[in-house]
């Protein structure tokens, strides 16, 4: 995105200040200047004639992060006496009593670097006049600069931000009107419902825009899938379902890269507005699509404003609140921190909206003082001036109010008691209501509660239109909105805390039965009607459901936050089996949602799963409680608990013949088969990676629900592979390991592609094929990278580190080999640690590093006897017989390749044992036992898949 706040060049009497050289001159001498107070005046002059407050100044150039006023005091005194300005007689700066500073002085040059701002004023001009607003020609002007850049392709982020009431969405609507007929998207943001719901305001943008752009559903079917799921609404079943099918496990990332793609196609016909209002009250996925679009490079037509209020940004630690200021220090976006009314500006506005009012100075600057010049309280204020100015005998005697509720209430008080209800039923909705929701609250026709919205409405008192949409069977939905959350608060707050609760009851009530179609859709605003209901144990229900939602949206982290909330209502529920079910639905959505973010090893995870085998122990044995049990399992073997792992993959088998499921027999097969396989028994391994196989083919590789990660099909095909190259099946081994790798890309889920992928570099470290590793470990630390699985950080770097260390860079590969290591161990995960240990070894050895070779191989030795983990044995003893040799300890060497040996023959691992006979006769001392030992293992090998190993071994053989 090009920097939409260009450096300065100006002059201003004897100075002459350049931003992008970091340098003020007089009569072409340097001023020295401090950093900050730079900063400052640049602030300064690129609003020159402008009002600048204090929190601009201090968020602009300190970024707000304590620093307290003092300090910008003072650096307008070093600013002051740089120019050799005077405070009580200033010539540049001006003081604004209590609320900022101005350039005042004559400026010349060019301040936006591409015109004077003329006709941008121009503009701003014409539209507040034309709708009424009161002193934002300002920021309506670089509104306007922003739009003209953003309709020549360069993308622009505005933020607009400022308290509740300042007139945000006031400057927005009159920006927005005068743009006539340009393509705009409205999302909104709701505090009361949908808390969570990942991407909520960019949602409701683009569905409002599909109901004006018939178009969009084509592009969104054809660039952006996972968006278009997201809006059932626009699709009919059939198609929904389709979706989930092929789109169940895609991620977050994806959902990022499309809506780039949608943004940058849809922009290409014409420019976009698109606005997100209240985003103090957004989610973190919604935060990151900023974060991405605005880091775009490639040319886009868009212009995304974003609102929201700065204190609430700041006082709850949103992660809003850091990003805008990385963008601003990158120049990815511009800020408008909107001020209140002036005095002179307050005047205006009484003379302008109230012309029958007597406004005298001493009146108004009264009225400023109670109002503090917020518009949103002015304008309150001044209807109810108006109001009693019939019964007041002067100006003087007009009761000036003295908060905004108090305004409200007294409005409020005025309603008609049937309005008040009404008003009430919506204010416990939220923000937007809908008129339906609202009429079986209250037991009304929905036909009559919409036309008592239109008439408020339409007198602009309390409610302004929203939409009018057709719902699936056909049914016209009114949706209103409050034409301020100041408004729906204030009403909400002042309802008896016992009809409030009862409220909330009937609008779960009314979702569940008006939405029951789409409930998923209303999961988390039904979650949070049932918990301001006192509903726990349903609100809790719900939560889990939203938490799935979220998922399905490919955000686990708001999925977490879900379910977190659903499960601190825990304590309000009695104890019983209600509960029980109602907590191992959200400590296995809580599992899943940390599994696809931060890893299973965690002590979070950990205790989710650990948490979800005991509940499963309190219930009764159900078919779908045994498949959250796979979520132990393999929680246990990422741990490297693989007896703990093997005790549950038991019970799976024989929960799998209690209910006669196939696909849970898979399950079980493979998970014991993994377990087993760590542990060097490879002949149980191999009847049950094929029995896993036969039954998922027979079956059709069914898909599973999002909570269950671990795909049986690509879990057989991957194991099975690791195991055909144990035994000296090279071909079949390929085979598998490719089948693997296609069924997981074909499924999608990166926990599976991950794991599919490691197993495939594996067969090919077991048969040297360091190119290939090389190639596919790439591959796989960006799928890494793209998907965040953090457990796979540390196994795909030390994979590509032992490649490059076979490939000719062995000191590189030895440090990216020791990094992952290190990285693995980091996760808590400790599954295959000693096989990394082994690689780490090798590439020691490549380096000439004996030092490092030694150690790595007393860490492997000291995780394969700690961990039980003795597949790779064979592999360490042979490590230390090539250390040994080239330390010329040919004793010690012979008597670890003919420990190796031993051990591969127990396992049934022909492939090391090979390796190790082959090491015992390359060693000086050699014998013809030894050989006659290498020739009974060849005889044995029936593989005809190109390997060094045994090219070194058949020739050795025939000398």
């Amino acid at each position: 995105m090009d920097d939409p706040r260009t450096p300065l060049s100006l002059r201003f009497g004897p100075f002459a200040f350049d931003e992008a050289d970091a340098r003020l001159l007089a009569d072409g001498r340097a001023v020295g200047l401090a950093p900050k107070a730079f900063g400052v005046l640049a602030e300064l002059l690129r609003n020159a004639g402008q009002l600048v407050t204090k929190d601009a100044l201090l968020d602009a150039v300190w970024g707000h992060r304590h620093v307290s006023e003092s300090v910008l005091k003072t650096t307008i005194s070093e600013l002051r006496a740089a120019l050799g300005d005077d405070a009580k007689s200033p010539r540049w700066v001006e003081t604004a009593s209590r609320r900022g500073y101005r350039f005042i002085g004559p400026v010349e040059g060019d301040r936006n670097g591409e015109s004077d701002g003329g006709a941008e004023r121009e503009a701003a001009t014409s539209m507040v006049e034309s709708s009424g607003l009161i002193g934002r020609e300002a920021e309506l002007a670089r509104l306007h600069a922003a739009w003209a850049r953003a309709s020549g392709g360069q993308r622009q982020l505005c933020c607009v931000a400022g308290e509740a009431g300042i007139g945000k969405t006031a400057m927005i609507d009159a920006f927005v009107a005068a743009l006539g007929d340009a393509a705009t998207a409205h999302g909104q943001c709701i505090e009361q419902v949908g808390e969570g719901e990942p991407y909520l305001p960019v949602l409701d943008a683009l569905a409002g825009l599909a109901r004006t752009d018939a178009s969009l559903i084509a592009l969104l079917r054809r660039v952006a899938p996972t968006w278009l799921l997201q809006l059932p609404w626009l699709i009919d079943r059939d198609e929904q379902e389709r979706l989930q099918a092929g789109l169940a496990n895609s991620t977050q990332d994806r959902m990022l890269r499309e809506f780039s793609e949608l943004v940058e196609q849809l922009t290409a016909v014409r420019p976009l507005l698109l606005v997100t209002e209240d985003l103090h009250w957004c989610d973190e996925a919604t935060v990151r699509l900023i974060d991405h679009v605005a880091r775009r490079r490639p040319p886009a037509r868009l212009m995304w404003i974003a609102t929201y209020r700065t204190p609430e940004l700041v006082a709850s630690e949103h992660p809003l609140n850091g990003l805008r200021h990385e963008l601003r220090a990158r120049r990815l976006c511009e800020e408008l921190l909107l001020d209140p009314f002036s005095e002179a500006e307050l005047a205006v506005y009484l003379s302008r909206h109230r012309p029958g009012l007597v406004a005298d100075e001493a009146h108004v600057r009264r009225l400023h003082r109670q109002t503090d010049g917020l518009p949103l309280f002015v304008a309150n204020a001044i209807d109810e001036l108006a109001a009693a100015s019939s019964e007041a005998a002067s100006s003087d005697d007009w009761p000036v109010p003295d908060s905004l509720a108090g305004v409200i209430e007294r409005q409020r008080a005025r309603l008609a008691p049937e309005a008040a209800t009404l008003l009430e039923a919506a204010a416990v909705c939220g923000v937007e209501f809908e008129c339906s929701i609202v009429a079986a609250m209250l037991g009304l026709d929905a036909a009559v509660v919409a036309m008592q919205c239109d008439e408020l409405a339409r007198r602009q008192a309390w409610l302004a239109h929203s939409v009018l949409e057709t719902l699936a069977d056909g049914t016209l939905e009114s949706r209103f909105a409050f034409r301020h959350a100041l408004y729906r608060q204030a009403l909400y707050q002042r309802i008896a805390p016992s009809t409030r609760v009862g409220l909330h009851r009937r609008a779960a009530a009314a979702l569940g039965q008006l939405r029951a179609d789409r409930i998923e859709t209303f999961a988390a605003a039904l979650a949070l009607h049932h918990e301001r209901g006192l509903e726990a144990l349903a609100a809790m229900s719900a939560y889990a459901a939203a938490g799935e939602r979220a998922l399905g949206r490919f955000a686990p982290r708001e999925a977490l936050l879900l379910v977190t909330r659903g499960l601190a209502l825990l304590d309000r529920c009695p104890d019983g089996e209600a509960r029980c079910v109602v907590e191992l639905a959200l400590q296995q959505m809580r599992g899943a949602s940390l599994a696809q973010s931060t890893g299973v090893t965690t002590p979070e995870g950990r205790e989710a799963y650990l948490r979800c085998a005991a509940l499963c122990e309190m219930l009764p044995p159900t078919q779908h409680r045994a498949w959250v049990m796979t979520g132990l399992v393999w929680m246990f073997i990422a741990s490297g608990e693989y007896l703990q792992a093997e005790a549950i993959a038991l019970r799976l088998r024989v929960a799998a013949d209690v209910f006669d499921d196939d696909l849970l027999r898979a399950a079980g097969a493979v998970s014991l088969a993994v377990t087993l396989l760590q542990r060097g028994r490879l002949r149980e391994v191999l009847p049950l990676v094929h029995e896993a196989r036969a039954l998922t083919e027979a079956l059709g590789h069914p898909r599973l629900p999002p909570t269950v990660l671990h795909d049986p099909s690509a879990l057989a095909l991957g194991v099975g592979a690791v195991a055909h190259a144990c035994v000296g099946d090279g071909e079949i081994a390929t085979e598998w390991a490719a089948a693997a790798v296609a069924h997981a890309v074909k499924i999608g889920l990166p926990v599976m592609r991950g794991f599919t992928a490691r197993c495939a570099s594996i067969v090919d470290v077991r048969f040297d094929r360091a190119e290939a590793v090389m190639t596919r470990t790439v591959r796989m630390r960006e799928l890494v990278r793209e998907h965040q699985l953090g457990q796979g950080e540390g196994p795909s770097l030390a994979m590509l580190g032992w490649a490059r260390a076979c490939t000719g860079d062995a000191v590189t590969g030895l440090r990216e080999v020791e990094a992952g290591c290190a990285a693995h161990a980091a996760t808590g995960a400790w599954f295959e640690a000693s096989g990394l240990q082994r690689m780490a070894v090798d590439a020691a050895l490549a380096a000439g590093d004996t030092d490092a070779a030694r150690r790595h191989l007393a860490e492997g030795f000291e995780m394969a006897e700690r961990l039980g983990e003795t597949l790779h044995l064979p592999d360490l003893w042979v490590s230390d017989a090539t250390l040994a040799a080239r330390e010329g300890d040919h004793a010690g060497a012979r008597s670890a390749a003919g420990t190796s040996a031993r051990i591969a023959r127990e396992q049934g691992a022909l492939t090391a044992e090979l390796v190790a006979r082959l090491t015992l006769c390359e060693l000086p001392d050699a014998t013809a036992a030894d050989l006659d030992a290498l020739r009974e293992v060849r005889s044995r090998w029936r593989d005809t898949l190109p390997w060094p190993v045994l090219a070194r071994a058949d020739a050795l053989l025939a000398s």
